[in-house]
């Protein structure tokens, strides 16, 4: 690894800390896409898989008097019946294959967190979150991107933030331990994974304050905002990367 890709992933470990501190999603939206601009794809992914983790144990933890596990349950017990899916994915797909994949992903989960407003649900429904939570699950071990299918459908019916948050933090936290699990016995975590994941450790912590004195001061109207341009601005660099593999 040299030391231009180690100090991006600083970098922009930092950014994308500070993005999921703020929303509760996000952190691969923003790491995998630019990072696998100066990086492969596959440890871009598994970076982000690692780093997000990390980050996500200690928000779960502030937010854990609000989670409803009976609303939380279903929606986890797809998402393990999808990871062992996303990490055969990851591991068989050609690299700029798994970059066209990752576009998808971004830009139509910004469009339909876009039009969400339109949806509503008075409280989850069990057959549409079991689907959900495998989408998700399988997302997230093959891109690390299991954020979109959630955001979504949480949208539908929860729009109080700290609900919000810990609906999602409730899901991604149990999902992301297993899928680490899954990508070690997959020999997916190499030399290169862990010290990049050493390495932007603290700019992780770091970025998690920033993202924490920023959410204390926005209104719900910014927060949704902040989310509908992460998820946007986050699809053109992915497009951007997407082109580079094929040029």
């Amino acid at each position: 690894m040299s030391a231009e890709v180690l100090a991006a992933a600083i970098a922009i470990a930092f950014l994308a800390a500070a993005c999921e501190s703020l929303t509760a999603f996000g952190f691969a939206l923003v790491m995998v896409p630019l990072l696998s601009l100066a990086w492969e794809v596959k440890p871009a992914v598994v970076t982000s898989t690692l780093l997000g983790t990390l980050l996500l144990m200690p928000l779960l933890y502030e937010v854990r008097g609000h989670v409803r596990f009976g609303w939380v349950a279903p929606l986890l017990i797809g998402s393990f019946a999808g990871i062992p899916a996303g990490i055969l994915v990851l591991d068989r797909i050609d690299a700029s294959a798994l970059e066209i994949v990752v576009a998808c992903v971004v830009i139509v989960a910004g469009l339909l967190v876009y039009l969400s407003p339109r949806l509503s649900l008075e409280r989850p429904i069990v057959p549409l979150s079991l689907l959900v939570g495998g989408m998700s699950g399988a997302l997230r071990a093959a891109t690390s991107m299991g954020g979109p299918p959630a955001v979504l459908y949480v949208l539908t019916f929860e729009r109080e933030v700290e609900r919000f948050r810990a609906m999602l933090l409730a899901l991604f936290v149990p999902s992301s331990l297993l899928t680490i699990a899954g990508l070690a016995i997959a020999g997916q975590i190499s030399g290169d994974v862990l010290t990049a994941t050493a390495a932007g450790l603290p700019a992780v912590a770091l970025g998690a304050l920033v993202g924490r004195w920023a959410r204390a001061r926005a209104s719900q109207g910014v927060f949704r905002l902040a989310v509908l341009a992460l998820l946007f601005a986050s699809s053109g660099a992915v497009l951007a990367s997407a082109a580079g593999g094929f040029g």
